[in-house]
């Protein structure tokens, strides 16, 4: 082979004839192995052949195939000569080395020809280039074996992060079983209350009963007694009448034996009969004398008699008072026993309580115990997972990024074809900052009032002991008098003297929770827990008859409430915030001006007898009550909202206004409806016996519904910086939204391809915000950091409401001067002007629906894009800083 290669002659040393043989002879070799397009380029740099040439050997259409077309560039060459000749080998020598070799007998060398300083460059620039491409293949395969060791472990991250996903379903499951658990605890708590009130109830009872035996027992021995005492009194009566008896028979007696002792005597003689009547006369002073005695001694026997029965009533009477001691001493010892008994029961009650608290702490300690474990052991999971894509995504990114650089390196041409490569298009989005999700801190301020909602009847919720009290008698205002609002709750303040109420036990500060009644001849019931001063009045006033109030032991909270409202802190106990959807007038009287779309502080909703509320302008940045004033409640406000929308339908048709006019009459009011509501949000419900909503046919009654609503329920939110920004009209957001996003601090929301792992993660915490393709899992999400500029319409703003996301809305007015402005960039984006005035005319009647509120920019703020841009970067900031008001969707 060395012979050979010394034999063959040097190119320099060939003729141009000697030099087109062998390449005659090679010729069709050439044809079938070359390609024109990778000789061409070096052939042009050789000045051998034209740009026309080019055109003519790559584009003419009688050459059809490949060796025609390198047979015509051979030809095109043959007419340069030696130089064609020369050029065409050194061509050949750089791309294909084996014809080279086969038409001149030698190898490719790099050393100088001697031909041309441009052919040498060339040659050794190639050569250096094959040795990089040979290190970068090299390079390739290793990076390609890393790949598929990082694939391998993205797959067990995978796995890790399947497996996590099932531990956190068992948790959630786990979860949802503790809470069911829980509620049947609370559940079986509340019944054992029950069973202990009843249980109390019952114990009482029994102890009143056993007071009225006791009672009645002593009754019965007072009779029996009496009883015994009337007896003997008549067995005395008895045995005084019979000894009456026994002595009126010995009385005559004796006299009979007188009167015969007399008819003796008329036999005897006179001087006996001298001595007869002497002793006569001796024997009736005798009598006399004893009868005498016996008076005495009669006498003597009454007072000895009399004073037996007095010694015998007392006697008696201590035995009565020894018995109703018997009786009270065995009551004593019975009660003792009794509440012996109880004690002993309450304290086996007691350590069995503290049996089962211990347990149920035990328990509690055990699950919490486990819940930390199984929380650590998923944080460790997720650090893991998290871990592995970070590494991942940033391999993949440097693996991207080196081979954008090693093709950038090749050839120029190489990066133009990169550059549309949808995988690189891939690696310049996952440059994208990361993308989060906006949490309102809507909990961390305890300025934030409660929001009144009355969407459903509402569920009595008890916390401590609740009593049902039956009241009769007349209309129930008339009995009490209450104080408080849906902050504070509802509370008894003054209770008439001798009424229903006051005799069924209803004391100054028991809480009212429920109130059921007969209406219409059906039960009625409302939950009055949480309602305002004026549903409560309406309420209450509702009744006149027999009712139930249920009410609530709550002596702190009325008490704070008195005291705030003996030292000015409120006016009553209501607190809510409403927006204002028409605008009305004040006046001297202390009538508070409100324009549509304003938010009031309401605080008093029963101020006077008329239907008035009195309420406050809000800052708009922080919860500041500023101006102060009494303004019409909702049915007056209703029928005043009527009255305008009937004005304005009444204006003559035939008039064609500006369309300042027609934004002036827009902004009166604000058409809202209840939708398919069956009543008004801001009162309460009322609901007959069978739990149906029912509304009261009296055509003035507060509890009817309505349709227009004059005010809407507003809560506020607290979000933190870089809340998203929608501009509007769509059409005209478009062309902006790249303006815009060029500012500091902005970013347009781009669609990004997600992972089905990445997108269930989104998902899952909201961070999705609408869906371009769910297949590919193609979407947009929320971007940290910035204003994320939201390339979507208006139907993602409640999407995002419910993902506790609240946008900025911009709404650029605009008319057909103020688009003559903006007519270069319009038509730079291919938009008419007829097509942004159709679109601002189409969403302007959707805004007025938005459960938020937005901001207009007028068409005389600015003049070109530059400012528009510049006075939508300053609408954001001043919104930035405001709260948002967001209202209850009454669709």
């Amino acid at each position: 082979m060395a012979e050979s290669v010394l034999n063959t002659p040097d190119l320099k040393d060939l003729q141009e004839e000697e030099l087109w043989d062998r390449i005659d002879d090679n010729r069709h070799a050439i044809c079938l192995g070359a390609r024109p397009c990778d000789l061409i380029p070096y052939l042009r740099q050789a000045r051998v052949l034209t740009d026309l040439d080019e055109d003519e050997i790559l584009n003419c259409l009688k050459f059809n195939n490949r060796a025609m077309r390198t047979s015509h560039m051979l030809d095109l060459l043959h007419g340069q000569g030696r130089n064609g000749a020369i050029a065409l080998l050194e061509s050949l020598m750089i791309h294909y080395p084996a014809l080279y070799s086969q038409i001149t007998g030698r190898p490719p060398s790099i050393e100088p020809s001697g031909f041309s300083e441009l052919t040498e460059y060339l040659v050794r620039a190639v050569s250096s280039m094959k040795t990089e491409l040979r290190l970068a293949q090299n390079e390739s395969a290793r990076l390609r074996t890393q790949c598929s060791e990082l694939e391998a472990k993205l797959e067990q991250a995978q796995q890790n992060n399947e497996e996590f996903i099932q531990i956190q379903r068992e948790q959630a499951q786990l979860r949802s079983h503790l809470d069911g658990l829980n509620r049947e605890l609370l559940k079986i708590k509340d019944e054992k209350c029950d069973l202990y009130v009843r249980y109390t109830t019952s114990v009482e009872e029994k102890s009143a009963t056993v007071i009225r035996n006791r009672d009645l027992q002593l009754q019965i021995y007072q009779l029996q007694c009496d009883l015994c005492k009337a007896q003997k009194q008549t067995d005395f009566q008895r045995q005084h009448s019979i000894k009456n008896q026994s002595d009126t028979q010995k009385l005559k007696e004796e006299l009979n034996a007188v009167r015969a002792k007399l008819l003796e005597t008329e036999m005897f003689s006179p001087v006996e009969q001298d001595i007869l009547a002497h002793d006569l006369r001796e024997t009736e002073n005798r009598r006399s004398e004893l009868a005498e005695e016996v008076t005495r001694l009669h006498e003597e026997n009454e007072r000895l008699k009399q004073d037996k029965e007095e010694l015998l009533e007392e006697k008696d009477c201590l035995a009565l008072e020894l018995d109703k001691l018997t009786v009270d001493c065995e009551m004593y010892k019975h009660r003792s026993m009794l509440f012996q008994n109880q004690l002993e029961d309450v304290q086996g009650e007691r350590d069995k309580a503290y049996l089962s608290r211990d347990e149920a702490q035990a328990q509690i300690a055990s699950s919490l115990a486990e819940k930390d474990t199984m929380r650590s052991q998923i944080m460790g999971l997720q650090e893991k997972v998290f871990t592995l894509k970070a590494s991942s995504m940033q391999k993949e990114r440097r693996d991207k990024s080196r081979d954008l650089t090693d093709d950038c390196c090749i050839d120029h041409d190489y990066v133009v074809i990169m550059k549309g490569d949808p995988l690189a298009d891939s690696s310049l989005t996952v440059s994208s900052p990361i993308s989060g999700k906006i949490q309102p801190d809507s909990v961390s301020r305890g300025s934030a009032p409660p929001f009144l909602v009355r969407n459903r009847p509402q569920a009595l919720r008890i916390s401590g002991r609740v009593l049902t009290v039956l009241i009769q008698g007349e209309t129930l205002l008339k009995q009490i008098q209450v104080i408080g609002g849906n902050k504070t709750g509802l509370f008894v303040h003054h209770v008439t003297e001798g009424s229903s109420a006051h005799i069924s036990g209803i004391s100054r500060g028991a809480q009212i929770l429920q109130l059921r009644y007969e209406r219409k001849q059906r039960a009625a019931q409302m939950v009055l827990e949480d309602t305002t001063m004026e549903e409560a009045q309406w309420a209450l006033g509702q009744v006149r008859g027999p009712c139930q109030i249920t009410l609530r032991h709550n002596q702190d909270a009325y008490e704070h409430l008195v005291q705030q409202l003996k030292n000015g802190e409120v006016i009553s106990g209501d607190s809510f915030y409403v927006r204002v959807n028409i605008t009305l007038p004040g006046d001297v009287g202390g009538t508070l001006a409100v324009k549509c779309n304003d938010i009031v502080h309401v605080k008093n909703t029963f101020h006077s007898n008329d239907g008035s509320w009195w309420g406050s302008h809000v800052h708009p940045c922080h919860l500041e009550d500023l101006l102060s004033g009494a303004l019409p409640n909702y049915y007056r406000a209703q029928r005043l909202l009527i009255r305008a929308i009937e004005e304005m339908t009444h204006t003559r048709k035939t008039q064609r206004k500006e369309r300042s006019t027609a934004e002036e009459k827009r902004r009166v009011v604000r058409i809202v409806s209840t939708g398919q509501q069956s009543r008004n949000p801001l009162w309460v419900s009322v609901e007959d016996d069978n739990n149906n909503v029912t509304e009261d046919g009296d055509a003035c009654a507060p509890s009817r519904c309505v349709t227009l609503m004059p005010y809407t329920l507003v809560t506020p939110w607290f979000p933190p910086i870089c809340r998203p920004v929608l501009i509007l009209p769509t059409v005209l957001g478009r062309v902006l939204h790249k303006r815009v996003a060029e500012l500091e601090g902005y970013q347009v929301c781009e669609p990004e391809l997600l992972s089905a792992s990445e997108h269930g993660t989104k998902m899952q915490k909201g961070e999705i915000l609408e869906e371009c393709d769910s297949k590919t899992h193609c979407c947009y999400t929320l971007q940290g950091g910035t204003h994320c500029v939201l390339p979507l319409g208006l139907d993602c703003v409640r999407r995002l409401h419910r993902a506790e996301i609240f946008p900025i809305i911009v709404y650029i007015m605009s008319t057909e001067r103020s688009l003559r402005r903006l007519k270069h960039k319009l038509r730079q984006n291919s938009v008419t002007d007829a097509q942004v005035l159709e679109c601002s005319c189409s969403e302007e009647p959707f805004l007025e629906k938005l459960p938020c509120l937005y901001r207009s920019i007028p068409p005389e703020s600015w003049h070109d894009s530059a400012s528009l841009v510049d006075t939508v970067k300053s609408v954001v900031r001043e919104e930035q800083s405001k709260i948002v008001w967001v209202e209850s969707d009454p669709g």
